[in-house]
């Protein structure tokens, strides 16, 4: 048989309610004795009937009111701090562990998150791990495999071939890279978005691209070289699809949006979503000459979502691809 917990939910709302009630008749029994203890009954000087019972009322209310405030932020604050917990691990798998504070059962659910989250965090190290000793220990074998296609009598078919390692071997720089930003944990401090953009379009032009931009927008708190990354990708990628890229910057009052356009082919409307997936390529518009590795929307997806944010890809009416970018402001 269990003991009962007087520190549960149950109980502590079962007091308060119990105070409401002793506060609240003990209210209405002092007004009543200092209404009703001289005879004959005389109201107040200067008094109603109406106004005395407003205030026989209001005594009997206003202790309720409070005491209900009160107790409902008592019991509402470890809830809370639960709901920014999860907020907070959705943005950042290596976020501080919560508070097990509260009722039992508040308590019980905060030891569960951590006991998760720490189970999250040591699942994709795992993986992590995993995956960049399979990438690392694949490049020796395909770098014996180019040494020895030089010997080959066949020309056309160890360029071929050639082209197969150099493919292979850029799909595991890719993953290299994205499992090092997944593991990246970058302080938020104030970035100029301005300035971000005009230097990713000043480096673009270093190297013959075009890249023109639209709008301006106040600092916002971000992560520097996350975002950075993250917009180099996506100017990269229209530019790749789509020969020149427009960067459009918006001012909204909650939030400050980016926006990279291209005049390539667009992307089908059944792929939109699909096309932010690790490794995901469109075939049609993408292929072993022109195509990336898949992952380049995704680290961007990611970095976008570590702020709280969103990326969202659509075809434009008049052609090309719009990729915005929604960053709160904090």
């Amino acid at each position: 048989m269990h003991k009962p917990r007087f520190d549960s939910a149950f109980y502590r709302l079962f007091f308060v309610m119990i105070s409401i009630i002793l506060v609240m008749q003990i209210s209405a029994g002092l007004l009543l004795f200092k209404l009703y203890s001289t005879a004959p009954f005389k109201p107040p000087p200067g008094m109603s009937a109406a106004l005395q019972w407003g205030a026989a009322v209001m005594i009997q209310v206003m202790p309720a009111l409070i005491s209900s405030w009160i107790g409902a932020r008592m019991l509402a604050a470890p809830f809370r701090t639960l709901a920014v917990g999860a907020a907070e691990l959705s943005r950042n798998i290596d976020a501080p562990p919560i508070r097990e504070i509260g009722p039992v059962e508040a308590r019980q659910a905060a030891s569960v998150f951590n006991t998760m989250q720490a189970s999250l965090r040591r699942q994709m190290s795992e993986r992590n791990r995993f995956l960049a000793a399979v990438s690392h220990d694949l490049r020796t074998p395909l770098t014996r495999m180019k040494l020895r296609l030089r010997s080959a009598q066949d020309i056309e078919l160890s360029e071929r071939i050639r082209d197969d390692i150099d493919e292979m071997t850029q799909l595991l720089e890719a993953t290299l890279s994205f499992l090092r930003n997944e593991e990246v944990v970058e302080e938020f401090s104030p970035v100029d978005i301005n300035a971000l953009v005009d230097a990713i379009a000043e480096d673009a032009a270093e190297h013959g691209q075009k890249v023109t931009i639209s709008g301006e927008v106040p600092p916002i708190s971000a992560q520097p070289l996350g975002l950075k990354r993250c917009l180099t990708n996506l100017v990269a990628n229209a530019i790749r699809y789509g020969e020149d890229a427009h960067i459009r910057l918006i001012d909204a009052p909650s939030c400050v949006r980016i926006q990279i356009v291209d005049h390539g082919p667009g992307i089908p409307e059944s792929q939109l979503e699909r096309a932010l997936e690790p490794f995901y390529r469109v075939e049609s518009s993408r292929n072993r000459n022109t195509g990336g590795t898949g992952l380049g929307l995704a680290i961007a997806n990611d970095v976008v979502k570590r702020h709280g944010g969103e990326l969202v890809l659509r075809n434009a009416p008049e052609g090309g691809l719009v990729a915005q970018v929604t960053l709160p402001r904090r």
